[in-house]
């Protein structure tokens, strides 16, 4: 659900607004759907949200819904608006296996066409085990990093974040379950910090294997994605 939160922000920083479903044809939506596999849990995540142009939601109306199914399972996705904000989210409990496929089905009042076809599958899910959450480590020293995963033929990519560090990251190419962020790849947000300031600070080591989707013909654009991600919070010293 990243793709979705992170667009939010954006949004909501710009000042988006909302509008009602009645006087928007299906054509004319943008639809953005993401399925988020977590590491843990005994189920799957899914989210919708729909836009007109880069700024305006639209918010589904009497008679119309979006539904998630997938494994033998299915779910009507709840509604939710904030600060001008509309999406719709969801789980598929016992839903995790890989290749598993998702279907979002959106249904729409009469005179409307409906999207019942858009469809991704499931990756298979990774799991770090190394670094450990919680150590510290000298950005003049190399992080070694290694997750599980089952086979898979999928890349995955490696990411850190954090408040006083730029963000990087690293192709893993499929196969791979293990990696090394090389010396002086974690770099400051400056070279001399200003007064005041601090150059440790909490890091978020991020491994995501993502798939892609099929949209249904009847929006305009947008996009379907599946994915599976770990992170372990570290700390990042001089």
């Amino acid at each position: 659900m990243k793709r979705i939160a992170a667009l939010t922000v954006l949004l909501v920083l710009a000042g988006c607004s909302t509008v009602d479903s009645k006087d928007i044809r299906t054509s004319g939506i943008t639809a953005d759907y993401v399925v988020t596999l977590p590491e843990s849990t005994d189920a799957t995540d899914v989210s919708a949200s729909f836009r007109v142009g880069t700024l305006t939601f639209v918010e589904m109306g009497d008679g119309e819904s979006i539904e998630a199914s997938g494994g033998g399972k299915d779910v009507d996705l709840k509604h939710h608006r904030s600060a001008g904000v509309t999406d719709y989210t969801g789980q598929l409990d016992g839903v995790v296996d890989p290749g598993t496929e998702i279907t979002f089905s959106l249904k729409r009042g009469s005179g409307d066409d409906a999207a019942p076809q858009s469809m991704v599958k499931l990756p298979e899910r990774v799991r770090l085990t190394s670094p450990l959450a919680g150590t510290t480590y000298s950005r003049r020293s190399a992080v070694s990093v290694r997750f599980e995963s089952q086979p898979s033929q999928l890349p995955s990519v490696l990411t850190w974040t954090g408040q006083c560090i730029q963000t990087g990251s690293l192709q893993l190419e499929p196969g791979r379950t293990s990696v090394s962020i090389p010396v002086g790849s974690i770099r400051p947000l400056a070279t001399t910090p200003t007064p005041g300031t601090t150059t440790t600070c909490p890091v978020d080591i991020t491994l995501t294997r993502r798939t892609e989707g099929t949209l249904d013909k009847a929006f305009k654009d947008g996009a379907i994605t599946a994915e599976s991600q770990s992170v372990r919070r570290i700390g990042s010293a001089p």
